[in-house]
């Protein structure tokens, strides 16, 4: 990735900050002649791979140069049709492929639930996202600081997944709570989905929020489940996500393994086992967002529209 500092102008804009990082990208804060605050996304070099975390220094703050403890960046997942799934790392051309796709995506989006798009910059033959900067801060910033969460928050999640699905979507692919931003007034932003690269042997996400390795409406669903879960129990529910068979084909040598991995997986302990607290209602909107194939982004939304309704 260009080598970004504060002052430095790429195109019409000055950089002024340093506003996060993932597996594949940076975003920084900038400014145009007219002192309109923008986000700029630049591409990295490489991206993906499971052992991305061992080459940078882990950071108690957001920096350029390092990751922070509780950022979970997304993988690039390719899933071999008999050996299942493995992490590995995109070249510059793959991450500059996925980052023109974003910005269509953006565009489509047109503001709606997602930042707002103002164009594409290139600079060394490579695309900038131009994109409206969030004045709030992350559901993981907000879980963080132990700051209150509200379900109202998730409705808006789904209803913003529901929307861009009409426009033609694949999915998302990548909720979780790091691109799942609050804005003052409240209102819920989503950033960073994942466009698919046109190949079925690859999923760029992060599994421990997709754990089937999906791309889908219901991948989406499930992850609002995991990230509910993880709120009510201070913990995910499960420590190895189940992605050993994803994109595999099952050899009937292979069947009983895989069911006992699956049976073994979807025994995950219920909110309430672990938090008495926790409403008896979303120990079966989450165990039904994992396990049935019939329960989606629609039917969560919906239970827990008609929970908040019966609770106000």
């Amino acid at each position: 990735m260009l080598q970004i500092t504060t002052g430095q102008k790429i195109g019409p804009f000055e950089i002024r900050g340093f506003l996060g990082r993932g597996a594949f990208a940076q975003v920084f804060s900038a400014i145009d002649s007219n002192n309109r605050r923008v986000a700029l996304k630049l591409g990295d070099e490489s991206g993906g791979g499971r052992f991305l975390r061992r080459f940078r220094e882990i950071t108690s703050e957001r920096s350029p140069t390092g990751l922070s403890p509780d950022e979970t960046p997304a993988e690039a997942m390719f899933l071999d049709p008999s050996q299942g799934a493995r992490a590995e790392i995109l070249d510059s051309s793959e991450v500059d492929q996925l980052l023109w796709r974003e910005a269509k995506l953006l565009e489509s989006a047109g503001g709606n639930g997602f930042p707002e798009f103002y164009g594409v910059e290139e600079v060394e033959d490579r695309p900038v996202i131009v994109m409206e900067e969030i004045d709030g801060g992350s559901l993981r910033d907000r879980i963080r600081s132990l700051e209150g969460v509200k379900l109202s928050w998730f409705i808006q999640v789904a209803k913003t997944l529901e929307m861009v699905q009409e426009l033609g979507w694949e999915c998302h692919g990548d909720i979780k709570p790091e691109n799942i931003l609050v804005r003052r007034d409240e209102s819920i932003v989503l950033i960073d989905p994942t466009p698919s690269l046109d190949r079925t042997d690859l999923c760029i996400t992060t599994p421990w929020y997709n754990p089937f390795l999906q791309r889908s409406q219901k991948s989406d669903a499930q992850s609002i489940a995991t990230i509910l879960y993880e709120l009510f129990c201070g913990a995910l529910p499960f420590e190895q996500v189940p992605f050993r068979y994803a994109g595999c084909t099952i050899a009937k040598d292979l069947q009983e393994d895989y069911d006992l991995m699956m049976s073994l997986f979807l025994s995950f302990p219920r909110p309430r086992e672990l938090n008495p607290r926790s409403p008896v209602e979303f120990d079966r909107m989450i165990y039904r967002a994992m396990a049935d194939p019939n329960y989606g982004l629609v039917e969560l939304r919906n239970d827990m529209q008609e929970f908040l309704l019966k609770n106000q």
